[in-house]
């Protein structure tokens, strides 16, 4: 990430469920009293720095990072290298997805009745930074939500802002995220084979 000129530069690296990501940085000239500064940012972990980073190394926790840098003189950066295993500590539910590029669909767990009760599943979406996402929901039946005491959701949360929307119901629905990740969280009980949601997200260019 070096000889990009004075601007902020940003690289997602991805892999899949159940691994987990560890940057070694190889080589920093950026210039710390001019405000220059690097982020390590993903779903478990927040990181800046710019001093003491030459072999410095940084792990993800999850399957997920996006690294963004601030330069401001022509020439500065880092030089980082990644790679991944199999994560130390289980993160995410069996049941739950990662979906990387451009578009793609959703659609709602179902659990079989011999299979074990598991409790919420989650869909994350990660696109290119600087893109946004456009999630629209094509057929949603959430069940009669008169019946209090059996009640059915999903949640989508925009990891960039962590601000969370509630859909219920068979309210079809357009959501648009702040950035380039988004989480859809479904109630365990949307797995009943009595519901269903089936929705297609792409990413959209910035505001």
């Amino acid at each position: 990430m070096t000889g990009v000129g004075s601007c902020d530069c940003t690289v997602a690296i991805g892999r899949p469920l159940g691994e987990e990501i560890t940057v070694h940085i190889l080589q920093s000239s950026l210039n710390c009293s001019a405000g220059e500064v690097v982020l390590f940012s993903g779903r478990m972990m927040w990181r800046t720095g710019c001093r003491k980073l030459p072999l410095a190394r940084i792990n993800s926790r999850t399957n997920t990072l996006i690294v963004k840098q601030r330069v401001l003189l022509p020439g500065n950066g880092i030089i980082l290298q990644y790679s991944s295993r199999t994560a130390t500590k289980k993160y995410y539910q069996d049941c739950d997805k990662q979906l990387f590029g451009p578009q793609g669909e959703i659609v709602n767990p179902v659990q079989l009745p011999d299979e074990k009760q598991e409790g919420m599943c989650r869909t994350f979406i990660t696109v290119a930074p600087g893109h946004r996402i456009a999630l629209r929901a094509l057929a949603i039946d959430l069940g009669n939500q008169s019946n209090q005491t059996h009640f059915n959701y999903i949640l989508v949360r925009d990891v960039s802002t962590m601000k969370t929307v509630v859909f219920r119901g068979k309210q079809q629905f357009l959501w648009q995220s702040t950035g380039s990740q988004a989480e859809i969280e479904f109630h365990e009980n949307v797995k009943d084979n009595q519901t269903s949601f089936w929705a297609e997200y792409h990413a959209i260019e910035p505001k």
